[in-house]
């Protein structure tokens, strides 16, 4: 059974679940896959850290978005604000919430609706400037929206490169996947772990010269993922990885072909 909490000097990580979206392959690949059917998982993280309850990202909210009904499924056993109260949090009890990017299965909860009402939602201005030039209809457009509105509502606050956080929590730009694109670093008495969002969130991209169709820098992407793999594994920390359906929380090893994970075990 994989873990789902650690310790990580005086922070204490809590991955928690909204569920598993199957879709044809093509949706995240490119056409060459569009035959192939394929499953994610969505692993939210919340980090106790002093009187701070920081939640990396957000899962798909409530329900499917509507502009993705016909191209994926979700099922869930139990979704983010379940998983919240089994980890005895109430979502009054989130005072951050960091979002790595803009896409549908990242944000749902901090968007739509705002499901967090003490908490401030923190994204990249690059971030907000790219969805701001997407089509009508697609899903980081609608989220620029959102931001927009949450701006001026004073919910939610721009971001301009790598920062803190809180104390012990600091997201860094990687760009490639989306402009703006942010990783966080939990680093406390010594110790850390990595929450790598879409630069690299399943075993699949362990292998650097995998390119997502999603990417929207495919160059960017790759370079990111090698620095932050290669970091990860030089550190020796525990990583989750967001889209992994099942064993989500790994360390990364490089290889000579790249790089492979091992579980993770404290």
């Amino acid at each position: 059974m994989t873990r789902s909490s650690l310790n990580v000097g005086n922070a204490k990580v809590s991955v928690l679940d909204d569920g598993i979206f199957t879709t044809d392959a093509g949706n995240l690949f490119g056409s060459n896959t569009k035959n192939a059917r394929i499953k994610g998982g969505m692993h939210p993280v919340l980090v106790e850290i002093g009187n701070a309850r920081v939640l990396l990202d957000a899962g798909f909210g409530p329900e499917l978005p509507e502009s993705l009904k016909d191209r994926y499924e979700l099922e869930r056993e139990e979704n983010l604000m379940e998983s919240l109260a089994q980890a005895r949090y109430d979502p009054e009890d989130v005072t951050h919430v960091v979002l790595s990017h803009l896409d549908a299965d990242h944000i749902g909860w901090a968007l739509n609706p705002p499901s967090f009402p003490n908490a401030t939602v923190y994204v990249q201005k690059a971030t907000l400037e790219e969805a701001q030039q997407t089509l009508e209809g697609e899903s980081r457009g609608e989220a620029a929206s959102a931001i927009e509105e949450g701006v001026e509502e004073g919910w939610c606050e721009l971001l301009e490169g790598n920062t803190e956080i809180v104390d012990g929590l600091r997201v860094e730009v990687r760009s490639g996947h989306a402009e703006g694109h942010q990783i966080c670093w939990v680093e406390s008495e010594g110790e850390a772990a990595l929450f790598t969002a879409d630069v690299a969130p399943g075993k699949i991209w362990l292998n650097p010269d995998f390119v997502g169709g999603a990417d929207t820098d495919p160059d960017a992407a790759r370079e990111s993922r090698i620095e932050v793999l290669r970091e990860a594994a030089e550190r020796d920390v525990p990583v989750v990885l967001y889209h992994e359906p099942e064993d989500f929380l790994v360390k990364i090893r490089e290889t000579e072909e790249g790089f492979e994970n091992v579980r993770w075990e404290e």
